[in-house]
């Protein structure tokens, strides 16, 4: 009986070390030209381990690796010792046996977790292609302004639809990579902290750990510190002839003070300034002013800009501190802030008309 019961541990033992592994068999062969002494690489996308397996005559080859759901892989060929990307495919290594067919749609074989992963893809790539045709469609009747506003509503939609996918995809694998990764496609979507935190609820650790993930945590929470309502955070730079300035020196003083964030290399920020230089024209005085804050930018192109663009409002020098970006968690530019007079902040991420707008409401006319 004894003998019988060591057995049975054996068998059970080694079926568990099997489910602990991930093996994955495919070949080239008829898809990828090889030659003698060029090899498969297989990449882990989160750590960067990259692991090698030989190509037999045939073109077959095998990995084996510990199995897990929560970590994406890359297999692609080496091709005179350099790595061919467009040959590479994704598969997350779970546990049993996958196999990469190249020559099917289906590129991974096996796996639930894998054919969900397909299953996304696939969904994606419809919603772009889609997208592809409908802008291609608009090109072939439509020019100029009219053109432009239609492939600007069709990328709406898109993104609308991709954001959805993302969201609901997010949602169904909170506790696997393809949570993960769905939800590294739409993360920018998130406004607000608050937001963020309710998405990431009952998410697995790995997730709510992933050092991108926390970076853009801390971006909405000094976004959140320096919100409608909340004092604004001060930062230091220098005047057009180099003496020392900062924000307060604007802010806080009993104006109105509106905040743009920009770079002379940002294609929308230089597509806003002429609404900016407007509203400065036509309100500024006792009661209202604007200032210009310069993000990682060349002094010499930001003065090519200013006189370019006819920008006549004081700037903030900053050069290359990031202080006024990371202190207002600011990811994308332009960002324009509307500053109340007694330094509270009234208005965010004004774009377009409603740069008028907030200042006009704030200025009661």
């Amino acid at each position: 009986m004894k003998k019988f019961l060591a057995i049975l541990a054996i068998i059970a033992l080694s079926a568990s070390c099997a489910q602990d592994k991930c093996t994955v068999k495919g070949s080239i062969q008829s898809y990828l030209d090889f030659n003698e002494g060029d090899f498969m690489i297989m990449v882990d996308n989160l750590t960067q381990q990259i692991d090698t397996a030989a190509l037999a005559s045939d073109g077959s080859f095998t990995f084996t690796c510990p199995a897990s759901t929560e970590t994406i892989k890359q297999i692609m060929l080496v091709y005179g010792g350099v790595p061919d990307t467009p040959s590479a495919v994704m598969l997350i290594p779970e546990a049993g046996n996958l196999k990469i067919d190249f020559k099917s749609p289906q590129v991974v074989q096996g796996g639930a977790l894998n054919n969900k992963f397909q299953a996304y893809n696939d969904a994606v790539a419809a919603i772009v292609n889609d997208y592809t045709s409908k802008a291609r469609e608009l090109s072939g009747s439509l020019t100029g302004a009219e053109l432009e506003a239609a492939i600007n509503e069709v990328a709406d939609d898109a993104q609308s639809q991709l954001s959805e996918l993302n969201m609901d995809t997010f949602n169904a694998n909170k506790d696997n990579i393809i949570g993960l990764y769905a939800l590294t496609d739409m993360v920018y979507d998130f406004a607000t902290l608050a937001d963020f935190d309710k998405a990431l609820e009952g998410a697995a650790d790995f997730i709510v750990n992933y050092e991108p993930f926390r970076n853009i945590r801390a971006e909405l929470e000094k976004m959140d510190n320096t919100s409608v309502g909340h004092k604004f955070a001060d930062f230091k730079g220098k005047t057009a002839d180099g003496k020392p300035v900062s924000l307060s020196d604007y802010v806080g003083k009993g104006k109105w003070v509106l905040a743009d964030f920009w770079a002379s290399w940002c294609g929308p920020c230089k597509e806003e300034i002429p609404r900016i230089i407007a509203v400065y024209k036509k309100y500024a005085g006792k009661d209202f002013t604007v200032i210009g804050i310069p993000i990682s930018d060349e002094r010499e192109d930001t003065d090519k800009a200013l006189k370019d663009l006819g920008i006549k409002y004081d700037q903030i020098f900053v050069g290359d501190d990031t202080t006024p970006i990371e202190a207002y968690g600011i990811s994308t530019i332009p960002h324009l802030i509307l500053f109340a007079p007694d330094g509270t902040v009234a208005k965010r991420n004004l774009r377009g008309d409603s740069i008028e707008e907030a200042v006009k409401e704030a200025l009661r006319i």
